[in-house]
């Protein structure tokens, strides 16, 4: 009997890793996992003699003998639970032959629809089919789960001083006076034996990045969140999750599963390089010079990367990566495989969520707001299909709110009926040129870009004259210098034809409305978030 394909997929990822706001906490959890997968690449693979497609992220793809498939889901599961204490995997394998093509496709209604949507699979070959029957029942898998390990928590007693959720039964080994349920003691404990080769590091990935840089940079990594920003000029962090577009799509289209590896490979080799890359080059004067590190890498799965990083270098290295991915992911997949597959994009992109708030916010909320504003990014970048693009867009909170969705917070963005206060989410090319822009706002008075920020709340007419007056009074060359800067920031709304006051504000139809839109607040609050970087010089105050 052939092999066949066994698939992978950890339930509820994020809750477990994310539901503390200890760094060291979520390190931990993510080390855990990260731990379980290289147990699938080597123990168990000893162990059962199967051969790994894709593992990674929290993911995998097996081909195992089909007699062992039972056996090799039960000791994926045992693993799962035995390291982690609490987190759990859903497993799918192939239980039947695929079912014979049709002879001929239905022509409307809903059927019609749902052949349209496989016909892809279909052309790619069988490899394609298969891959898209093993989703099928993943899905299904999943909507059908009910039951998961259960902590129970008493009405009286001491919870955990980390996820409060759960029972303190162990000292913290760490700080004594604090107590840790079994679950939050795991992660503390892959904390406590961080030391690998020599290096004081923690987390995998933080680890690899210092194995390639961190001889030419002296600064430390941060213990916590706190020392995370302390050099900051202000305590905001920043949440960075970013992932490939339609990556999905292109594996289901996988004609073969040397392909689907080559496009695993180079996603999972090409994203880590970008990242590393860009933090490099954005973060390396701080690296030098600073005492800590800007940022922290969570997480990079694939074509997903989770990161945090001080605010004020949040939107250069989303910038920077998107640039790097796009260069090394495409580039690696043509030396791959020789030729561009039929039926792919043109090129693979990514998209990016920042969110933005005090350091003290909860992790919870960080997360689930960068995920909804990276699926905001994912529509601009798939907005036109012919012409791929890579797309990214950010949320500042300076009073913190707590909420779970991004929708709701942007509606300051939109006080009235005809008002639209911000141009996000931004393509790559736009995001290129708003960077340039706030930088040189960045260095104009702060109360300056207060002034104009909160005029431009009050409508139209008021911001523009206001502004003018602003600039009027300026030197020639720096009058010449702001307005330049104020039609850079223009054009990344202006339309082709439509009524132009100035270059601030343009007319534009949304929605089948027509509003006007600016693209100077989202300058503003950038160029307010690089002035949080400590070697940004500013104009003295007016």
């Amino acid at each position: 009997m052939p092999p066949i394909l066994l698939a992978g997929d950890v339930d509820a990822i994020k809750d477990f890793v994310f539901e503390t706001s200890s760094l060291p906490q979520i390190s931990g959890g993510s080390d855990l996992l990260l731990e379980c997968e290289e147990c699938i690449r080597s123990d168990l693979q000893k162990q059962f003699g199967y051969k790994v497609v894709y593992c990674g992220g929290g993911g995998f793809l097996l081909e195992v003998d089909a007699e062992k498939a039972e056996e090799v889901k039960r000791a994926i599961e045992r693993r799962y639970l035995k390291t982690t204490g609490i987190a759990t995997v859903t497993i799918v394998c192939e239980t039947e032959a695929l079912p014979d093509l049709p002879q001929s496709w239905p022509q409307d209604g809903w059927a019609a629809r749902i052949a349209r949507a496989s016909e892809e699979s279909v052309q790619a070959g069988d490899f394609a089919r298969r891959m898209a029957a093993l989703a099928s029942r993943m899905h299904e898998a999943k909507t059908r789960k009910t039951g998961s390990p259960f902590y129970e928590a008493f009405p009286f007693g001491r919870r955990c001083d980390r996820c409060g959720k759960r029972m303190g039964a162990y000292p913290d080994p760490v700080e004594g006076e604090k107590v840790l349920c079994p679950i939050c003691k795991r992660k503390r404990r892959d904390d406590i034996g961080r030391k690998k080769a020599g290096m004081d590091i923690r987390g995998q990935f933080n680890q690899e990045f210092w194995g390639y840089y961190g001889k030419r940079f002296p600064a430390k990594q941060p213990e916590d969140l706190d020392t995370l920003v302390r050099e900051a000029r202000r305590g905001y962090l920043a949440f960075l999750y970013a992932d490939g577009n339609d990556i999905g799509r292109c594996l289901q289209q996988a004609r073969s599963e040397a392909e689907y590896r080559a496009l695993s490979q180079a996603l999972t080799d090409g994203t880590k390089q970008a990242l590393f890359d860009a933090l490099a080059q954005v973060c390396g004067k701080a690296l030098r010079e600073r005492k800590y590190w800007p940022f922290h890498i969570l997480n990079i799965g694939g074509d997903d990367v989770t990161l945090l990083i001080q605010a004020g270098y949040a939107w250069e290295v989303a910038v920077r990566f998107l640039e790097l991915f796009e260069e090394k992911v495409n580039t690696r997949l043509k030396d791959a495989l020789g030729s561009w597959p039929s039926g792919w994009p043109e090129r693979i992109t990514a998209s990016c969520g920042i969110a933005i708030a005090d350091v003290k916010y909860p992790m919870r909320y960080f997360e689930r707001l960068a995920n909804d504003l990276l699926r905001e990014a994912k529509k601009l970048a798939k907005k036109n299909p012919g012409q791929p693009t890579s797309a990214v867009t950010f949320l500042w909170l300076p009073t913190p709110v707590a909420s779970e969705k991004a929708e709701p917070l942007m509606a300051f963005y939109r006080p009235s009926g005809d008002l639209r206060l911000t141009a996000r989410p931004y393509t790559l090319e736009q995001a290129r040129a708003i960077l340039e822009a706030s930088r040189k706002v960045a260095r104009w008075p702060r109360t300056l870009r207060h002034r104009w920020a909160e005029a431009l709340a009050q409508g139209v007419f008021p911001s523009v004259n206001l502004i003018h007056y602003d600039i009027a009074r300026r030197q020639e060359q720096k009058r010449v210098d702001m307005y330049q800067t104020l039609v850079e920031i223009g054009c990344l709304v202006r339309p082709e034809e439509g009524d132009i006051p100035a270059p601030i504000w343009y007319q534009v139809r949304e929605n089948n409305q027509t509003v006007w839109k600016t693209a100077l607040l989202d300058a503003l609050e950038l160029a307010e978030l690089e002035a949080t970087r400590p070697e940004v010089e500013e104009e003295e105050a007016e």
